[in-house]
């Protein structure tokens, strides 16, 4: 029973996590957010064009944005490999995956707009619709989220994870 506590408690932290990072991607791409700051630093510090500079950080993010995807879709191939799922699971997953995605891209500013308590009450409704869907397919949760994912947050090769008492 703990271990699905604690599996159901992961997973609403990873599609909080999600949608988070996905806010702040949005703040990014604007021109008041963060990396808008630094495009305008670099560009004025180097004499170049502001433009030019943001188009090099835009190729970088998609880039980065397509590796990510690779490397999903390979490590759901080797679960499918490995028996782990099917290869049925996996195309309804990436399928998931992309709907999520799409989701939280056209609902963003709505987020943005909701008190706290409100934004904690719409993605524990969307983590209960996310369990139920993945259990009517027979998918265990951890196949909808990247896989592990130890590099977010800084948790990845070469640094330790945080020790807990």
């Amino acid at each position: 029973m703990n271990k699905k506590i604690m599996l159901g408690l992961a997973t609403l932290l990873l599609v909080a996590g999600t949608f988070a990072s996905q806010s702040a991607f949005a703040q990014t791409t604007n021109d008041t957010g963060p990396m808008s700051s630094l495009v305008e630093k670099i560009a004025t510090r180097f004499n170049l064009n502001k433009d030019d500079v943001q188009e090099i950080f835009d190729e970088d993010r998609q880039t980065h944005k397509a590796e990510m995807k690779a490397n999903y879709e390979k490590k759901l191939s080797d679960a499918v490999a490995s028996g782990k799922i099917t290869e049925a699971q996996k195309t309804l997953i990436l399928q998931k995956h992309t709907e999520m995605e799409a989701s939280r891209t056209a609902n963003m500013q709505s987020l943005k707009n909701l008190s706290q308590d409100a934004r904690k009450a719409q993605f524990e409704k969307e983590k209960t619709a996310l369990d139920a869907w993945a259990k009517e397919n027979g998918i265990d949760t951890q196949y909808l989220f990247g896989l592990g994912g130890r590099g977010h947050r800084g948790h990845g090769p070469g640094r330790p994870a945080p020790v807990t008492q």
